[in-house]
């Protein structure tokens, strides 16, 4: 899960610079920055720690998301243990012998449905906080997304849109991976080093 919050605060990070920073169609003249590398280790540092402290401070709500989805998990099991719904196995066979043996009583098989409708309770009450906790992670990633990686966003957008002016660019292109080969063959240039190795001068 925690990962998976990484995953969208970068997914969400690119596509916010990408829109800030476009410029014209490729081809001569243009120039493009690679996002995978602005994302990367040896990228735009700033952008990478905005997106590690969104999943520091997401993190015990992402915890605990993950807690109710198990116990929501483990009552669905149970619920369908009791439902006589679950794999036969050498344990349940075990337990038959043991019942043939030593048949059930009335007040035993009255218990059953009790406890099958308090799991089931459960299993209900559970999957409405998972829910609700879902929800409020949602709107969590939302606003904290807009407060801690919006800015440094929108300035890595604007500096990028100054460096491909300082180096004669007609348009600029931020770039997902899937399009280098294409920009690369429209002649496009390559420009992702330079604006790293110069955004960390020039970023102020």
């Amino acid at each position: 899960m925690r990962t998976a919050i990484i995953a969208m605060a970068s997914v969400a990070a690119v596509s916010s610079v990408s829109a800030g920073a476009q410029s014209q169609a490729p081809g001569a003249g243009t120039c493009y920055i690679e996002l995978q590398k602005l994302m990367s280790e040896n990228g735009i540092a700033d952008l990478g720690t905005a997106i590690r402290e969104l999943d520091t401070r997401l993190r015990p709500q992402v915890e605990e998301v993950g807690r109710l989805k198990r116990l929501v998990e483990t009552l669905e099991g149970q619920q369908q243990q009791a439902m006589g719904t679950t794999p036969v196995t050498d344990g349940d066979i075990s337990r038959s012998l043991r019942t043939v043996a030593m048949p059930v009583t009335a007040s035993e098989q009255a218990q059953e449905p009790r406890e099958l409708a308090h799991l089931t309770m459960d299993l209900r009450r559970a999957n409405a906080d998972l829910q609700a906790k879902r929800d409020a992670l949602k709107l969590a990633y939302t606003e904290q997304m807009r407060a801690i990686v919006g800015p440094v966003q929108a300035q890595i957008g604007e500096r990028a849109q100054a460096f491909g002016t300082e180096r004669g660019c007609r348009g600029l292109k931020m770039a997902r991976l899937p399009e280098v080969a294409g920009l690369q063959s429209a002649g496009a240039r390559d420009i992702t080093g330079d604006f790293v190795s110069w955004y960390a001068v020039n970023k102020s």
